[in-house]
């Protein structure tokens, strides 16, 4: 944050403001073993917590806090022992709130207080004051603490709703008849009510909730063989009765006697493989010597299913459902973290266009690949074809005219000379024919997000060693005064 460097930024950027910027690639294995030290600190104090991602715990305060004698005391105590368990200079947040968005935020200015006064204190919204509170808060912040995509902010934005005080306003049925379902959830959330219709679905019979083992088992992945299969039957039961479990309270116990519990969620279901992963992970965090003699899933929240509405013409195909099935069985293998799908999001720049998308939280339908893929025509975008293939990161080159001067751009996107050759690591190559520039100026409004670059279609004439002469085409970018190759063609 020193430096200027911000969360969403491009890398290339944020090295450029930083040079010394050490980048650690994703890895959700190992974040989760971080995060094992701070849920178990968590875990001796409140006996019940939810742990939906690494990095985010949530419970409810109501017992706890009789306990310690208030809000403000719980919130104290917590942030007493997560400051003696932890390393000293790391960044934490405790917010209090009647919501799950609403703490979510609170904790988040915890956080950023903590960064800035380095004084570790929590936030608490007032009782039956989360309502007033969110009203004041941007819409932003549901793309960033309850997943609504950021093209649906976005439209919000430019629909003129920049506070959830806006979006409440506008009223529930408005926003169901412009968003369907999301419509509602935008709402719900924005109002800050936690109250989801419930499902009158009887309990599981004993048998799908509970399996106690005659021998204890000690090996892990018999644990969790057994878990699948009781996953499977839990899960199975609630789809036969149009409803799905979003809030479960896993338990394992020991042949000594200890046991572990804790709540897990999600919104859209937990299925089968959500909640075998789930058993992985908190058999990982649980410091426990002795073997396991007992199982239970209870279900602590239940919903009903909104199925997916079919289109009139067309539906799922014998390739989506083998795809479906082919997908199914890597995430099985591998886990859903390691397999993931390109899913068409628009964009002008080649980067943008697509994003990789975790499995477990997408639907293999042809139909809607196919009407993503007709919406593709964005204002400003490259004109077809398509290059095959497209940099991460960028390699820099030299784009220079005749007089061996670097190419620039005027504000009106005009080229200072025409030009003549491409220099990549001091390497010459002629251009024999050039398109563009094709400019992309994004979010001007904005300084943290602001974008503008130019982009050059160059056609370079290579000498092999064999005397022969290859011709390429290139796709090059103008950025923060630097020539680079964004992407190549054929």
């Amino acid at each position: 944050m020193h430096y200027g460097v911000q969360v969403g930024m491009r890398r290339r950027h944020a090295q450029g403001l930083c040079p010394d910027l050490e980048i650690a690639t994703y890895q959700p294995d190992r974040d989760r073993r971080a995060f094992n030290t701070v849920v178990r600190t968590i875990n001796e104090i409140v006996p019940l917590i939810e742990v939906s991602e690494p990095g985010v715990i949530v419970f409810a305060t109501r017992g706890p806090s009789r306990y310690f004698g208030g809000d403000e005391p719980m919130a104290s105590k917590i942030v007493q022992v997560l400051r003696s368990s932890i390393v000293a200079d790391s960044q934490f947040g405790v917010g209090i709130a009647d919501s799950r968005l609403a703490a979510h935020i609170a904790a988040h200015i915890s956080a950023q207080n903590t960064a800035k006064n380095t004084a570790k204190t929590p936030f608490i919204v007032e009782p039956d004051q989360t309502k007033v509170w969110l009203a004041k808060q941007s819409v932003r912040v549901l793309s960033e603490f309850a997943n609504i995509s950021g093209e649906t902010v976005s439209l919000l934005e430019r629909l003129g709703l920049n506070t959830l005080q806006d979006v409440c306003k506008l009223g529930e049925s408005v926003l169901a008849g412009r968003f369907g379902e999301l419509g509602v959830e935008l709402h719900r959330l924005a109002r800050g009510d936690e109250q989801h219709p419930l499902a009158a679905v009887a309990p599981p019979p004993e048998h799908l909730c509970s399996r106690a083992f005659e021998e204890p088992i000690t090996d892990q992945q018999t644990l969790l063989n057994n878990v699948q299969i009781m996953a499977e039957e839990f899960s199975d039961y609630f789809v036969k009765h149009g409803a799905i479990c979003v809030r479960l309270i896993l338990k394992f116990e020991s042949e000594t006697g200890a046991h572990s519990e804790r709540l897990w969620y999600r919104p859209q279901g937990l299925t089968a493989r959500a909640i075998i992963e789930s058993a992985k992970w908190q058999i990982e965090s649980w410091s426990h010597n002795s073997a396991l003699v007992c199982v239970q899933l209870i279900a602590d929240e239940v919903r009903t299913d909104t199925a997916h509405q079919l289109k009139l013409w067309g539906g799922v195909t014998q390739v989506d459902e083998t795809a479906t099935r082919a997908i199914g069985r890597l995430t099985e293998l591998l886990g859903s973290t390691a397999v993931h799908l390109v899913k068409w999001q628009g964009g002008r720049d080649l980067q943008d266009n697509f994003q990789l998308v975790s499995a477990s939280h997408f639907q293999t339908r042809q139909s809607e690949l196919n009407a993503s893929t007709e919406k593709s025509k964005w204002r400003g975008s490259l004109p077809t074809p398509s290059p095959s293939v497209v940099y991460s990161e960028p390699p820099l080159v030299q784009v220079v005219d005749k007089d061996k001067n670097l190419l620039r751009v005027s504000a009106r996107h005009e080229l200072s000379a025409e030009p003549v050759q491409l220099i990549i690591s001091k390497q010459s190559y002629k251009v024999i024919s050039w398109a563009g520039p094709w400019p992309i100026e994004e979010k001007w409004w904005d300084t943290a997000r602001s974008r503008r670059l130019v982009r050059l279609q160059v056609v370079i004439e290579k000498l092999l060693p064999d005397g022969s002469q290859q011709v390429q085409a290139l796709l090059v970018a103008l950025e923060h005064g630097e020539w680079s190759i964004a992407a190549i063609y054929g």
